[in-house]
């Protein structure tokens, strides 16, 4: 059973990133009342995303958000990320796609510092990144840096700047 989360906390849900449980409610759809959480994104206030409670592959998207000792570890952990690049386009899609949506801040990690390694050996070659390894760069940025700014309290601007920073002191001159 999946942890029970309250009106008025902040949650991250899979690739909407931090939302707000902004209520719970039962509705009724095809002739079946169910009982949702209403999650609005946080980034993206214009938009509501339904969660059924009783769902639990939907219910395991959710989970707290990282704290800001957490966040730390995570970008210390970013030289050092493990390449996870697969050859085989269909298999790559297919791991990268499940990565977005189990939303674990150490695989994003991964599949960013990944792709981003691979883009620099094609730009390297005067070759370019394909453009669905691309896309799922930009939404992995995405989704863990407006985490990172949540947690940390930043811009979402602010957020590059402010892991190169943390890295220079430990160190590290790129991750």
């Amino acid at each position: 059973m999946s942890k029970r989360y309250s009106i008025g906390e902040k949650i991250i849900y899979s690739q909407s990133g931090v939302c707000q449980v902004e209520d719970i409610t039962v509705g009724e759809f095809y002739g079946e009342k169910t009982e949702y959480y209403v999650l609005r994104p946080v980034y993206d206030s214009g938009s509501l995303v339904y969660v059924p409670t009783d769902n639990e592959q939907l219910t395991s998207r959710i989970r707290g958000a990282m704290t800001r000792d957490e966040v730390g570890s995570l970008i210390e952990y970013m030289p050092s990320a493990e390449n996870i690049w697969i050859d085989n386009d269909n298999k790559r899609k297919e791991e990268y796609s499940a990565i977005l949506l189990e939303n674990k801040p150490r695989r994003l990690t991964e599949m960013i510092s990944t792709l981003r390694s691979r883009r620099e050996e094609q730009r390297l070659k005067k070759k370019r990144l394909h453009i669905a390894d691309e896309h799922f760069l930009e939404r992995a940025q995405r989704i863990l840096g407006d985490e990172i700014s949540f947690v940390l309290g930043l811009d979402r601007g602010e957020v590059d700047s402010y892991i190169t920073s943390r890295l220079a002191q430990s160190g590290v001159k790129d991750a």
